[in-house]
C-alpha cells in the first residue's frame, strides 16, 4: 500500500500548529507564573539567614498593573517573605514608570527590601531618577520603601551575624566595571549581590563565598541552543541562560524574569518568581 502526501494537507497542519503555539506562546504562558523554590546550600549564610525566605523576582517590564502583576504580588504576600530581592527592568523601553512605582509600593518584607537597575530602567534618564528620588530630586523618594543599590552595599545586622547585600548597577551605555564597589565584599561575613547582568559574575573571585542574583536574560523566552545565541550577539544567553551556575565557592541564580522585551512571547520559559530556602 502507498500513502499518497498531500502538499496541502502538510501546509495546512503546519500553519495551524504554528498558529496555535503563537496563540500559546503570547497570551497563555507569559501569564503561568512559577514559583520555583531554590535551597542555598552555603554553610555561611545558612548560619545568618536559617529559617528565612528570601524573594527573587527580576525583568518585570511593565506597562500597567493587570492580572500577571496581581497575581506576582498576591504570590508574594502569601509567601509572607522577610527578604526580596530584585534585579531591574521594571519597565517597558521608553515606557510609563508610574505602574513600576505602584508595583514597588505594594512589596512587602519583614526585613526589607533591596534592588538595582536594569539597562530598560535608565531608557528615560531623567525619570529613572523617580525610583530614588522625589519629583524634584531633592528628597529621597516616599513612593516605595525599596532600597535601591547603585554600585552600593548595605552590611545588615541579624541575630545569627551580619550580611552584606551588595548591588551592581549597569549603568545605561556604559562600559561594565564592578572592580571598585567588589573590593567591599566580605570574607567572613556572608555575601548577596544583585545584578541584573549575569556576566558580572565573571568579575567574581573563583574562591569567594557569595551568592548572585540576576536577571536580565528572560530565559531567552524561546529555547534556542547557546551557539546560536552567540551568533545572534547574546552572550548572556549563550553562557547564562537561566538556572543555577556554580564555579569553585561562587554561586549564581538566574532568573528568566516576570515579563518580555522586544516580543511578548514566551514558549517553554515561563515567568518564574524564585523562592530562596535558607
Amino acid at each position: 500500500m502507498v500513502f499518497m502526501i498531500n502538499k496541502r494537507n502538510v501546509f495546512g497542519v503546519s500553519l495551524g500548529f504554528t498558529l496555535l503555539l503563537l496563540i500559546y506562546g503570547a497570551w497563555i504562558e507569559p501569564n503561568l507564573v512559577e514559583v520555583r523554590h531554590l535551597w542555598i546550600q552555603d554553610t555561611k549564610i545558612k548560619k545568618v539567614l536559617k529559617n528565612k525566605i528570601a524573594v527573587h523576582i527580576s525583568d518585570l517590564h511593565i506597562d500597567k498593573i493587570g492580572k500577571r502583576e496581581e497575581k506576582v504580588l498576591k504570590m508574594i504576600d502569601e509567601l509572607k517573605p522577610d527578604l526580596i530581592f530584585l534585579t531591574g527592568d521594571y519597565v517597558k523601553w521608553y515606557g510609563d514608570y508610574k505602574p513600576a512605582l505602584i508595583f514597588l509600593s505594594r512589596l512587602k518584607a519583614k526585613i526589607g527590601v533591596w534592588a538595582v537597575m536594569g539597562d530598560y530602567d535608565y531608557s528615560c534618564s531623567r525619570k529613572s531618577c523617580l525610583f530614588c528620588h522625589s519629583p524634584d530630586r531633592t528628597k529621597p523618594t516616599n513612593r516605595h520603601n525599596v532600597r535601591f543599590l547603585r554600585n552600593s552595599f548595605e552590611r545588615i545586622s541579624l541575630p545569627d551575624g551580619y550580611l552584606i547585600i551588595m548591588g551592581i548597577d549597569e549603568g545605561f551605555e556604559q562600559p561594565f566595571d564592578s572592580s571598585e564597589i567588589l573590593q567591599f565584599l566580605s570574607k567572613d561575613e556572608s555575601n548577596i549581590i544583585l545584578s541584573h547582568n549575569p556576566l558580572a559574575f565573571d568579575s567574581l573571585d573563583y574562591y569567594q563565598d557569595v551568592i548572585m542574583l540576576a536577571g536580565d536574560t528572560h530565559g531567552g523566552q524561546i529555547p534556542l541552543p547557546s551557539w546560536l545565541w552567540q551568533l545572534l550577539g547574546y552572550e548572556k544567553n549563550s553562557r547564562y541562560n537561566q538556572g543555577l551556575f556554580r564555579e569553585g565557592r561562587k554561586k549564581m541564580y538566574v532568573t528568566r524574569g516576570i515579563g518580555t522585551s522586544h516580543t511578548p512571547i514566551r514558549i517553554l520559559r515561563r515567568p518564574e518568581l524564585v523562592v530562596l530556602n535558607f
